[in-house]
């Protein structure tokens, strides 16, 4: 909102879409990816792609076909870069990381 200009008394709304989640899908269970397939929110092709989890029929998963997995998205991709919010964002943020300044707790 840097380059807009905003008068006193203006209300502005920012509606953002959801599905974003927090933090690396790579870090996340892959238990916990492999109940969302089971459930029908995730696909097993998703969960292979997205969360770099391998599951197997049943909704099992392969615990090491996940850690070979992970290993070579994390190592194809390189360090993930977070949102860039701007040039004002480190003088902001007191030169935090925005994970740090962004968590709730």
């Amino acid at each position: 909102m840097d380059d807009h200009p905003v008068k006193a008394g203006q209300v502005i709304r920012i509606r953002t879409t959801g599905g974003g989640g927090w933090g690396d899908p790579l870090d996340r269970d892959p238990s916990r990816v492999a109940a969302d397939v089971r459930d029908g929110k995730v696909s097993v092709d998703g969960a292979r792609d997205d969360y770099g989890v391998v599951v197997l029929a049943g909704g099992l998963v392969d615990e090491d076909a996940t850690a070979a997995l992970r290993e070579r998205l994390r190592a194809e991709r390189g360090p993930a870069p977070f949102f860039d919010r701007g040039p004002g964002y480190p003088e902001l943020s007191g030169g935090l990381p925005s994970a740090d300044v962004d968590a709730v707790e």
